[in-house]
């Protein structure tokens, strides 16, 4: 039988990963079709310049939560995953309360297909996910920071 302290464990490199893997792959996907993505993120309803910064932006950022979770620098790389999402999903829930006329929605992949009220849905189960994760980092460094004294 595994013990609570392992299936904690399993689940946290469970989900870690998984989060590792949607952030390759969110980079990958607008790496793949670059001229598309650029298109669909410049037609947001922000102000040019701002558009023009969040297409370099975005997938930066999203390259450096999945370097850091790659390269196992775990905390830092949660932090700024959940920061994304959360993020993300503020802009979401205005389109889904119509805040903007018409948005464009500039994902690949699946996620493409989603409707916005999926998208939205999609990522608060990832903020949950993401937050599991620092909770279970947070508990484990206490753990850690009790043993030694």
């Amino acid at each position: 039988m595994i013990s609570g302290q392992k299936t904690s464990q399993y689940a946290y490199n469970f989900s870690s990963f998984l989060l590792m893997v949607l952030w390759s792959y969110a980079v990958w996907v607008k790496l793949a079709d670059l001229a598309h993505y650029q298109q669909q993120v410049l037609r947001q309803p922000f102000a040019p310049v701002v558009n023009l910064l969040l297409t370099y932006f975005i997938p930066i950022a999203e390259a450096a939560v999945a370097g850091l979770l790659i390269f196992n620098y775990s905390r830092p790389g949660l932090w700024l995953s959940l920061l994304l999402l959360v993020s993300f999903s503020i802009y979401i829930l205005l389109i889904l309360m119509h805040f903007y006329a018409k948005v464009p929605c500039s994902c690949g992949g699946f996620i493409s297909k989603m409707s916005w009220q999926h998208h939205f849905m999609f990522n608060l189960c990832l903020i949950a996910i993401n937050t599991y994760c620092l909770y279970y980092l947070n508990q484990n460094r206490k753990e850690v920071a009790e043993k030694m004294h």
